[in-house]
Formats: C-alpha cells, sequence, structure tokens
C-alpha cells in the first residue's frame, strides 16, 4: 500500500474487516459493550465505495459509504441522490489525530464523484467521540432513533454534501504526444482528497497571452522534464468535466497530436507543490492497450482513442 488517502476495493477487505473489528472492540470495551460477532466486510457489499487512510503498510483509518435503500434498506428501492455510510473506523493506537476526519471528508467527495447529493449514517448515542466527529464535518440530527439488532440505542445523522466551485470557461490545452513505437506518454494523478488514481496526458491551463502550443510545450517541460516533442497537424477540441479538489471544471480543452524522439533519460521536472503532491508517475502506454479506458486498473481521462482518431485519421487506430 501507497502512504496517503487511497480507494479502497474488494482486494482491501480483509484489511479494512480487521481495522474495523479492532476499532469496535476498543470502543464497545471502553462503553461496557459486549464485543459484536465478526461480520462480512462492508467493502463486500453491493454499490460499496471505500476509502482510506494508509501510512506505510498500515490501514489507519477507512471510511465505507453505499447506496442507500428505502424503509432502511428493508426495501430494495433505492433512494435517488442519498448515500449511506455503514463504518467509519480508525485503529484505536491513532484515536484523537484527526484521521477520521480525513476519511470522513474523503468519502464525501467520493460520493459528490458518484453523483450523491447527500449522505446518512447511524451511530450510538453513547458514542460521544464519534458524534463530535459527525458534528464537526457537518452532519445534524435528524430527530430519528431507534435500537438495534444488538438492542442497543442509535442515532441518525445526515448532511447535504459539499457542492464544487463550477470552473468554466477555462483555457487550457494538451498534447498528445506519440513516441517512435506509438506509445503515448500519459501522467498519473492521485486526488489528494479522495485518493482517486486516473491517467492523462500533460497539459493544464493557459498562462497570460499564451497560445494553445506555447502551454502544452511550457507544460510537457515542466510534468514530464523531457525534450520537447514536435507538435502536428490541425487541434482538436475534447469536451471535459472533471473534479479535482473542490473545483468542477467543465470545457473544452485543446489537444495537439505530438511526436517525440529523444530525451534525458532522467527526469528533472518542475511541479507546483500540489502537482507534487498529487503525482505517482508517468508512462509511455501504446495506443492498443488504451481502448478499455483505463490502464493498471485506473481510469484513463478522456478516453483517448477516438481524439487520436480525429489528430491523426490515417494511423493505424483509424481502422477499428
Amino acid at each position: 500500500m501507497a502512504t496517503g488517502v487511497q480507494v479502497l476495493t474488494t482486494l482491501h477487505a480483509d484489511a479494512f474487516a480487521s481495522l474495523w473489528h479492532a476499532a469496535n472492540d476498543e470502543r464497545r470495551q471502553q462503553l461496557g459493550i459486549a464485543p459484536r460477532a465478526s461480520g462480512a466486510s462492508a467493502l463486500s457489499k453491493d454499490s460499496a465505495f471505500g476509502v482510506g487512510l494508509v501510512e506505510g503498510e498500515t490501514l489507519v483509518a477507512a471510511a465505507v459509504g453505499m447506496q442507500a435503500r428505502a424503509d432502511d434498506a428493508r426495501s430494495g428501492r433505492e433512494v435517488p441522490g442519498l448515500a449511506h455510510i455503514s463504518s467509519v473506523a480508525t485503529r484505536p493506537g491513532s484515536w484523537g489525530q484527526g484521521s477520521g476526519g480525513v476519511v470522513l471528508r474523503a468519502l464525501m467527495w467520493s460520493g459528490v464523484s458518484r453523483g450523491y447529493s447527500r449522505v446518512q449514517l447511524w451511530t450510538h448515542v453513547s458514542n460521544l467521540g464519534a458524534r463530535r466527529l459527525y458534528e464537526r464535518e457537518g452532519f445534524a440530527l435528524s430527530g430519528r432513533g431507534k435500537t438495534n439488532d444488538y438492542g442497543e440505542a442509535i442515532i441518525h445523522y445526515i448532511r447535504e454534501l459539499p457542492t464544487p466551485r463550477l470552473v468554466v470557461r477555462r483555457a487550457a490545452a494538451r498534447v498528445l504526444c506519440l513516441d517512435s513505437d506509438d506509445r503515448i506518454l500519459l501522467m498519473h494523478w492521485r486526488h489528494a482528497v479522495t485518493g482517486a488514481q486516473f491517467w492523462e496526458p500533460p497539459g493544464g491551463g493557459l498562462e497570460a497571452d499564451e497560445t494553445p502550443r506555447e502551454a502544452v510545450l511550457r507544460e510537457w517541460r515542466e510534468e514530464t522534464g523531457l525534450a520537447a516533442p514536435t507538435l502536428m497537424g490541425e487541434p482538436t477540441l475534447v469536451a471535459r468535466d472533471v473534479l479535482w479538489g473542490d473545483a468542477r471544471f467543465v470545457g473544452d480543452e485543446v489537444f495537439i497530436l505530438g511526436r517525440y524522439g529523444a530525451g534525458p533519460l532522467d527526469l528533472v521536472t518542475d511541479f507546483t507543490a500540489d502537482e507534487q503532491a498529487a503525482y505517482l508517475d508517468q508512462e509511455w502506454i501504446h495506443w492498443s492497450d488504451l481502448g478499455a479506458g483505463q490502464w493498471r486498473g485506473d481510469l484513463v481521462d478522456p478516453d483517448l482513442l477516438p481524439v487520436l482518431r480525429r489528430l491523426n485519421p490515417t494511423g493505424p487506430w483509424g481502422s477499428r
């Protein structure tokens, strides 16, 4: 596991279950409540999505949400726009360090990226630490309360999910650069808040009085550290709708075809502090490996084959 916030999948089910039971058993012992028998990991449930805070190989904190269903899931009907947080857990040795807030905020922004507009959860009346956390993070008591299957009093919290800042009319450009083997260079990023990872071509926003071609060459130098590619042909516009940080960027970006010859083997980049925190790596990927829209399990955004066919319709990709 890499250090920082990252997306959890079913591959993390055992690690999450171990964390949850350690935290739950410790809390219940402190409250004088009998430990609960082990059950299936929340990550294994339908529609589940999770985030974790990892330090080295240790899962320090995690949160899991899923699609809410009507009548407290006694109905199979989905409640439009509502996500249910089934679990928030922090390893007992890390309590009081803010880890729960980190994963809770990450889960909420993950919910935003999935199209949810609000989120709910239940917690024990006696769990004052969890209640303080939820209230600090903007949750409000709905007035609902009940006794769970173990005869314990629990209460219901709900809140609207944050609304991203809408960023429009941002001039931006990217280079779809091929090497001599028709591989495309893609940058690998991790969302600093949600831990979601994705690949995209080098590029970014235009600076004052900068043309798209000037911008992609500057961004190429800053992000890759490689010698400048040769830019070719006419550009194309690509519609983007990207959630990054607390902003949603919506607009057309200029994509330009490039060819890369040779350059230094040692990459010397010039990232901003935010970019450095989000940067994972970069890789030359053969165009034929991009048809699935993913690479090494992470999203490739945008869908690049239609863009490549517009930029160079006579290439080998044009016949597929």
